[in-house]
């Protein structure tokens, strides 16, 4: 399971960068930042297997969500189907 903070921590506007490495020998990672966008009630969620910062990750997915708690659990679900196709 991917390391994230709860809704509320969104909810307060902070945005939140984890990453999870699954093997790391073949340099196998995902990378994920979440912004939420207060104005839009938006989660921004970004994935990509690059060890680097998000600034300079060239492959980036980006999918979007509710800023709700269900808007939550939606982007948890597509970023641990993400780690589970390395």
């Amino acid at each position: 399971m991917l390391e994230l903070q709860k809704y509320h921590y969104f909810e307060e506007g902070n945005s939140y960068a984890g990453q999870k490495t699954k093997d790391w020998e073949r340099k196998l990672l995902l990378r994920y930042f979440v912004e939420p966008q207060k104005e839009e009630s938006l989660l921004q969620v970004y994935a990509w297997t690059q060890d680097v910062c998000f600034d300079v990750a060239q492959e980036k997915q980006q999918r979007e969500y509710p800023l709700s708690e269900e808007g939550l659990a939606q982007a948890v679900e597509w970023l641990e189907n993400q780690y589970e196709q390395l």
